[in-house]
């Protein structure tokens, strides 16, 4: 007697390889996930110890200031992804606090960091001088003209992701120290407030618009020099020591294959990334040297775009440090 019981077709070879490339997939990011897991727990061991350190009563927490510029050919919140992936969970792990400066536009953050070092230099001036610059200060009392001033105490650590914020930075550094500490006069403070206020009105346009324009803005625009240089009042103020993040902006057809590699192992850049940042939470420090003018150099192959090299006076660079 017959049986009358049938075997079960197999799938069809089309149907066993999309499941075959579905569960490769899969476990391609089961294992990124599993890696950057104990990767993550590693590098928690190396800084915990800092968030277990207790403080006095009047003490605060360790604060840093992470500078974040738009990359070159691609917007700012690729920066912003790249910090909240990889440099944040440190950061956390270290029991560390952070104040955030960005720069949306080419050379914004560089107009941040000079009105911010101005001011540190505004305050380090004998009390006669100060009071002579508050008075000028006070007659000037209408000016919308507004600096950015430091939330965080001196010594505390700088911050800076990528090569294009770490030129904008020193940049801006070289540019705050030879600024003279007057004021910009009423005219030159309402066009700046107007260029703001246009500025922020075209923020306000479609992403499509933004991103048609933004090919021709890269080519045209250049940070405009809002200071008067003055070499007689040249001060260096306390600085605080850098510590440098890379920041691998991978963009563009030719660098698909990388991205896809980096998809899958981003356990990589993670160990990349933390190493730079645990540098930071330490606090070991050394004499910043002309060669760490070139750090992020190989970042600039990834470039959509060329970027000028950054310029530091001598006297400035005697007083920089470096986390190492």
């Amino acid at each position: 007697m017959a049986s009358k019981f049938k075997l079960p077709k197999l799938p069809s070879k089309k149907v066993l390889g999309f499941f075959g490339t579905c569960a490769g997939i899969i476990s391609l990011i089961y294992r990124d996930n599993k890696l950057s897991d104990e990767f993550k727990s590693r590098v928690e061991k190396k800084v915990s110890h800092l968030a277990l350190e207790p403080l006095n009563v009047h003490d605060l927490p360790r604060k840093v200031t992470v500078y974040l510029a738009r990359p070159l050919g691609d917007d700012i919140y690729k920066t912003k992804i790249h910090f909240r992936e990889y440099v944040k969970p440190v950061l956390n792990a270290a029991a560390l606090e952070y104040d955030i400066v960005e720069g949306t536009r080419p050379g914004q953050l560089r107009s941040k960091v000079r009105d911010a070092i101005r001011e540190k230099r505004k305050k380090e001036l004998p009390s006669s001088q100060q009071q002579s610059s508050l008075s000028n200060q006070l007659s000037d009392s209408d000016q919308p003209f507004k600096t950015i001033t430091a939330s965080k105490p001196i010594g505390n650590g700088t911050i800076i992701v990528g090569r294009v914020s770490l030129v904008e930075y020193l940049q801006g550094l070289n540019d705050g120290c030879i600024a003279s500490l007057e004021d910009p006069s009423p005219e030159q403070s309402k066009s700046d407030s107007n260029a703001s206020q246009d500025a922020s009105k075209d923020e306000q346009v479609s992403q499509e618009i933004v991103k048609q324009s933004d090919d021709s803005d890269n080519k045209s625009e250049k940070p405009e020099i809002e200071f008067t240089i003055n070499e007689d009042e040249f001060s260096v103020p306390e600085l605080d020591s850098i510590g440098y993040v890379r920041f691998y902006n991978r963009i563009g057809w030719k660098n698909i294959p990388l991205r896809l590699y980096y998809a899958f192992n981003s356990y990589k850049e993670f160990e990349t990334v933390s190493e730079d940042v645990v540098k930071i939470a330490l606090g070991n420090t050394r004499k910043f040297k002309k060669d760490d003018l070139n750090l992020g150099k190989d970042e600039e192959k990834f470039f959509k775009g060329t970027l000028d090299e950054p310029t530091l006076d001598e006297r400035i660079l005697s007083k920089l440090t470096i986390y190492t």
